[in-house]
């Protein structure tokens, strides 16, 4: 039996991920567990780099590079709810510190 949390995923795997990409996340929708990681600044001006690309291609982009389970190809997201990238892909700029988490300290 795996000591892991998230189903059919390792516990080597996970801190395989771990030391190679950092801090992990974990969130459940509806009844999938999604596995994802902060974005690098290299990383997000590459994918923005791109003019003729559009937010729903940034957005693709985005989790296919940062969501690491389950892996989301192009089958996978045209079969995810409406929801399920746009969600994915806040969660995953939060935690690449875009937006204020933090009330800002008047000095």
């Amino acid at each position: 039996m795996s000591d892991s949390i998230v189903k059919g995923i390792s516990k080597e795997t996970i801190d395989e991920w771990k030391t190679k990409y950092g801090d992990l996340l974990m969130v459940t929708l509806g009844d999938e567990q999604y596995v994802y990681r902060s974005m690098k600044r290299f990383e997000y001006k590459t994918i923005m780099s791109n003019p003729d690309a559009n937010r729903s291609f940034n957005e693709e982009k985005i989790i296919q590079m940062c969501v690491l389970h389950p892996q989301f190809d192009q089958a996978r997201i045209h079969i995810s709810k409406a929801g399920t990238v746009s969600t994915l892909v806040e969660l995953i700029m939060a935690a690449s510190n875009f937006g204020i988490n933090e009330e800002p300290v008047k000095l």
